[in-house]
């Protein structure tokens, strides 16, 4: 006799992983790797009810009062989702509903910002198994990962603190973490949100296992450096462009800088100014895709001044062989290493010294870097996959979800 299919409930924020970011679409390549042996339900927060198929899913968008009627919704819109889903736990009512008529084996929950702590709470009440699938570091900070006014909290602050303790008192017991990186994972075990032992590392991309060759470069005439990303002044960009000057002067070979991304107006001014002062020859693409961009660029710059949780980006370059000069904070230095692409480190705020890596990285003379430890790198959905089989199967009795 076959035995039945296991059933999994999957919680989300949003089910529009086209528009949203990189959290979303490696959500849905995790819950569609769990449909390979589980019967797999979305239940997300909606405007309206809906029921739709999203390939072997079966995605449930469940009204909730205040629910944003888009990603960037108005001002106003996005303040009253916010203080509901904290405050308001009816918020929640209509979502766990639907999820105890689905009767599932197992929770595995994403971003759950939009309901606040209330889901993995009456999860947590019914001693129902969990997975909890941290994207960043969004459970200890409310603005998301510690990153406040363009700063970055490198401790945790008394705000953070708040949150990350509402959270640990919502995480069911025996709870399962899968993390984008051991640096996320290192974080929030600190905040006893998990801990070693009970959470994997999954990464949301993952390159070839040998290094890429470099290609030939763009111009001889001329060195084109690059940035992909989105136009925020935590991402460093101003920074990049002064290496790019720096270089420039101390080589003198001519530097031309392509950023491709996309921000406010005001901001994209105020690099085209910056750019002018270094003596830098700026060309803003807007969005470009990550082909074209390598395409036309010899070196990548990944400059961030506040603590990626993961940096798809360092994926997506280093698997095409173009070589990274890559700021070595929060999870780059892991998207760096499992990239199967050539990169250096430079601390950026250091111009002068960050030319100077740039020139040993273009010279190959950078210092080798090892990988990730623990052999090979495994992906986001195969850590979900083993995380939900093994809270299915209760077998090494771990409590994960808090400290003691």
């Amino acid at each position: 006799m076959t035995e039945p299919r296991p059933r999994v409930a999957v919680l989300a924020d949003w089910w529009w992983p086209d528009e949203v970011g990189g959290a979303e679409r490696s959500a849905r390549a995790a819950a569609r790797e769990l449909a390979g042996f589980a019967d797999v339900s979305v239940f997300v927060p909606s405007t309206t009810d809906n029921t739709y198929a999203d390939g072997p899913l079966t995605v449930h968008a469940v009204r909730r009062p205040f629910a944003r009627r888009q990603h960037a919704d108005t001002r106003i819109r996005r303040g009253l989702e916010f203080l509901t889903a904290w405050l308001l736990p009816l918020v929640a009512f209509r979502l766990t509903r639907r999820i105890r008529t689905f009767r599932p084996d197992v929770v595995v929950a994403t971003n759950i910002s939009r309901t606040g702590p209330w889901l993995p709470r009456w999860v947590r009440a019914r001693g129902l198994r969990y997975v909890r699938v941290f994207h960043d570091l969004s459970d200890t900070c409310w603005r998301r990962s510690r990153l406040k006014d363009s700063r970055t909290c490198v401790t945790l602050c008394g705000e953070c603190r708040v949150k990350a303790g509402i959270m640990r008192g919502a995480t069911p017991r025996g709870a399962v973490g899968v993390c984008v990186s051991g640096f996320v994972r290192d974080e929030l075990a600190g905040a006893g949100l998990t801990t070693p032992a009970a959470s994997l590392v999954g990464y949301p991309l993952v390159g070839p296992p040998e290094a890429v060759r470099p290609a030939r470069r763009v111009d001889e005439t001329q060195l084109v450096v690059g940035y992909l990303g989105r136009l925020d002044p935590v991402k460093g960009i101003e920074s990049a462009i002064r290496t790019a000057g720096a270089h420039q002067r101390s080589t003198g070979t001519p530097v031309r800088m392509l950023v491709a991304g996309e921000g406010q107006p005001d901001y994209t001014r105020t690099l085209a100014e910056l750019a002018r002062s270094e003596g830098v020859d700026l060309h803003l693409a807007g969005h470009l895709t990550v082909d074209a961009f390598c395409d036309a660029v010899d070196v990548v710059l990944i400059p961030s001044r506040w603590m990626e949780p993961f940096g798809r980006v360092a994926v997506e370059v280093g698997r095409t062989g173009k070589p990274m000069l890559v700021a070595p904070l929060g999870g780059l230095p892991e998207a760096a290493a499992v990239s199967g692409g050539v990169y250096a480190y430079a601390d950026f705020q250091d111009p002068a010294a960050a030319a100077a890596a740039l020139g040993e990285l273009l010279a190959g003379a950078a210092p080798p870097i090892a990988g990730p430890g623990g052999g090979a790198a495994t992906t986001l959905p195969q850590a979900v996959v083993a995380a939900t089989r093994r809270a299915l199967s209760a077998a090494d009795g771990v409590t994960a979800g808090r400290r003691p």
